[in-house]
C-alpha cells in the first residue's frame, strides 16, 4: 500500500433533484417531445427528401423561427428515429411544447412577433452515451466553501478585505484563511474524479421546471406578488436513485515537504477524508434545516418529500454524518448563493438585483429561492435543487437509505424497456431501409440490364438486311408479349385470327407481301418461316396445322 497516497471511494445519492450546466440546450430543431418523452437528435443526419429540403430552406432564406419550429414538429417521425437520448419530462413541460412550438408568445407594440425558445438547459453528459455524471470539480467546489467556512469559525472580514461599501472580498478572506493562492493552497492537494453512473446504472433524469419564488410573502395591492422571471427548463437527474454514481477521491501526503512557497501550510494539509465531511455536513445540515422550515412555512415544500427526508436524516444517516463517514453536499447553480458563501455577519456579500432602473444591493441573504417544479406556474408541491449524500467508501447496504429510494422513485417510467423498445424498431426501421435500398439496386440492376440488352438487340438489329430487320421486328413483339404472360405477368395469349389485330394479323401481312416480294430470297423466306413456327404458338392459339395453313408457310418453304 503506498502510504504517500490515501485512496476513498465515494457513493453519491441524490436527495433531491440536480442540475449542473454544461453550456449546451436542446433547442427545438434538435428535439421533439412525444408521449411525455424528450428524444434528442442530431438534424445533420436526417436525410430529406426534396420537398422536405424545400421547406426547410425556405424557412431559413426567411429566417423565420416560427417556421423553423413547425418543421421540426411536423417531421417528427422523421427525426425521433434519429435520437440517441430519451428524457421523461414534466407534464408542464410537454403541455407547454405542444401549445407554443411554432408559435409567438406575444407581439411586441412595434407588431413583431415574439416566439417561444423553448430551449432546455443541459445536464453535464457523456458523449457517446449521453450519461449524467457529476463533475467532480462541482463537488469539490461544493465542499470548500464548507473547509473555508469551518476556517472562518463565523469572524468578520478584516478591514482590509472590505471593499469601499464594507463588504467582505470573499477571495481576500479565502486567500488569507487558506495562506496563499493556488500553489499553496491545502485544497489542491484533494483529487476528486468526476463522480460517473455506477457499473450497469442508467440514472434516471427528468426535464423540470426551476421556478422562483419570494422567500417572504409580499403583498401588493390585496395580492401576493411574485418574482418577475421566466421559469427555465431543466435537465435534472432525479433523486432518490441509491449510489447511482461513483467516483475515487485520493488525498496525496506532501510529507517531509515544508516549502511554504510552493506547498500548503502544515496545518491545513488535508490528511482524512472524513475530517472534510465533517465540516462539510457542520455547514450544510444546518443550512437545509433552515431552508426546509422555510418552504414549509411557506407552503410551498412536497410534504411528503421532506416527511420522509426527515425521518431519514435523524435516522439511518444520522450516524454517518457525525462520524464524517458521508458527506451533506449541494451541487449545482441552483442551490442557492448562502450554499456558496460563508457564515457570519458582513462575510457574505451576495448581490441583489433591485427594480428597473434601480442599482443592485449587497446582502448576506437572498431575497428568492430557485425551486423544481413540475408545472411553470406551481407554488406547491416544490422540491429544492441539489442536495446530495455521499457515502466514503461503502461497505454493507443502508436498509433505510435504500427503502427511501425505491420508495421515492416508485411511479417513474421504466426508461429501459423504453429504450429497448426504440431501439428494437430502430433496428427494425434500418432493416426496411436496408431491404428498400436493395430493391431498389435490384431493381436499377434490372433497368440497366434491360437498356443494355436493348442497344445491343439495336446494334443486332441495325446490322441485319431489311429482310432480316422485319423478321426480327415481328419475332421481338412475340418475345415482348410472352415475357408478360404468366408467370410473370397477366397478360393472354392472342386468338389466331387474320382479322383481328394482333401478331397473327401481323404475321399474315408480311407474308403476303414477302410472297409478293422478288426481293426476298429462298433462305429470308425460310427463316421466316422459321421464326413463326417457333414463335406464334407461345403467343397465340390455336396453333395448328389450319393456322400454318392460313399464314401460308408452306408456300415460304417452298414446298
Amino acid at each position: 500500500m503506498n502510504t504517500f497516497l490515501k485512496t476513498y471511494r465515494l457513493a453519491l445519492t441524490p436527495l433531491s433533484p440536480i442540475h449542473i450546466g454544461c453550456g449546451e440546450d436542446f433547442e427545438p430543431t434538435n428535439y421533439v417531445i412525444d408521449d411525455g418523452v424528450l428524444y434528442g437528435f442530431d438534424p445533420s443526419r436526417a436525410v430529406l427528401g426534396d420537398l422536405q429540403k424545400s421547406k426547410l430552406t425556405d424557412a431559413a432564406n426567411r429566417a423565420s423561427l416560427q417556421a423553423i419550429q413547425r418543421f421540426f414538429r411536423d417531421n417528427a417521425p422523421l427525426f425521433k428515429a434519429l435520437a440517441d437520448v430519451l428524457i421523461p419530462v414534466s407534464t408542464g413541460v410537454a403541455k407547454a411544447y405542444e401549445q407554443r412550438i411554432g408559435r409567438a408568445a406575444n407581439i411586441e407594440a412595434s407588431g413583431n412577433a415574439v416566439f417561444n425558445q423553448l430551449s432546455i438547459e443541459r445536464n453535464s453528459h457523456t458523449g457517446y452515451q449521453s450519461l449524467p455524471y457529476i463533475p467532480g470539480s462541482s463537488f469539490k467546489g461544493a465542499i470548500r466553501t464548507a473547509i473555508v467556512d469551518a476556517l472562518n469559525g463565523g469572524k468578520p472580514a478584516q478591514p482590509q478585505e472590505k471593499d469601499r461599501r464594507g463588504m467582505a472580498k470573499s477571495d481576500q478572506v479565502e486567500k488569507r484563511l487558506l495562506k496563499g493562492d493556488f500553489a499553496t493552497s491545502p485544497l489542491r492537494l484533494l483529487k476528486v474524479a468526476d463522480l460517473m453512473p455506477a457499473p450497469a446504472m442508467n440514472p434516471a433524469r427528468r426535464v423540470l421546471y426551476a421556478v422562483n419564488l419570494k422567500k417572504k410573502q409580499v403583498i401588493k395591492d390585496g395580492k401576493e406578488l411574485q418574482p418577475k422571471g421566466i421559469a427555465a427548463r431543466k435537465e435534472c437527474i432525479l433523486h432518490g436513485q441509491y449510489r447511482a454514481f461513483v467516483a475515487d477521491a485520493t488525498v496525496p501526503s506532501l510529507e517531509p515537504h515544508r516549502d511554504s512557497k510552493n506547498t500548503p501550510a502544515s496545518e491545513l494539509r488535508p490528511t482524512d477524508l472524513r475530517r472534510i465531511a465533517s465540516q462539510s455536513n457542520a455547514y450544510n445540515q444546518s443550512r437545509l434545516q433552515r431552508e426546509l422550515a422555510l418552504l414549509d412555512g411557506r407552503g410551498m415544500v412536497n410534504l411528503d418529500w421532506k416527511h420522509s427526508l426527515d425521518k431519514l436524516l435523524t435516522g439511518e444517516l444520522s450516524a454517518k454524518l457525525s462520524s464524517g463517514e458521508a458527506f451533506l453536499i449541494r451541487l449545482g447553480r441552483y442551490g442557492g448563493a448562502e450554499s456558496k458563501t460563508l457564515s457570519g455577519e458582513g462575510v457574505a456579500s451576495i448581490k441583489i438585483m433591485g427594480a428597473k432602473g434601480q442599482p443592485p444591493t449587497f446582502e448576506s441573504l437572498t431575497k428568492t429561492v430557485w425551486l423544481a417544479a413540475e408545472n411553470e406556474n406551481d407554488q406547491k408541491h416544490l422540491l429544492p435543487f441539489g442536495w446530495a449524500v455521499v457515502e466514503i467508501d461503502p461497505q454493507s447496504d443502508l436498509p433505510q437509505l435504500k427503502a427511501w429510494c425505491q420508495a421515492q422513485s416508485q411511479g417513474r417510467p421504466d426508461m429501459t424497456q423504453l429504450r429497448l423498445q426504440f431501439e428494437a424498431e430502430k433496428k427494425a426501421a434500418r432493416q426496411r431501409k436496408a431491404d428498400q435500398a436493395t430493391k431498389a439496386a435490384e431493381v436499377e440492376a434490372a433497368k440497366k440490364a434491360e437498356q443494355i440488352a436493348a442497344e445491343l438487340r439495336a446494334q443486332a438489329l441495325a446490322s441485319l438486311s431489311a429482310q432480316g430487320q422485319q423478321i426480327e421486328a415481328l419475332r421481338q413483339q412475340c418475345e415482348d408479349w410472352t415475357g408478360k404472360m404468366a408467370p410473370h405477368g397477366n397478360y393472354k395469349h392472342q386468338e389466331a385470327s387474320i382479322a383481328k389485330v394482333g401478331v397473327f394479323q401481323e404475321a399474315g401481312k408480311l407474308v403476303a407481301s414477302v410472297l409478293a416480294d422478288a426481293s426476298w430470297t429462298a433462305i429470308d423466306k425460310q427463316t421466316l418461316a422459321e421464326m413463326l413456327d417457333t414463335w406464334l404458338p407461345k403467343v397465340v392459339t390455336p396453333w395448328g396445322k389450319d393456322e400454318r395453313k392460313k399464314l401460308k408457310l408452306a408456300a415460304l418453304r417452298g414446298q
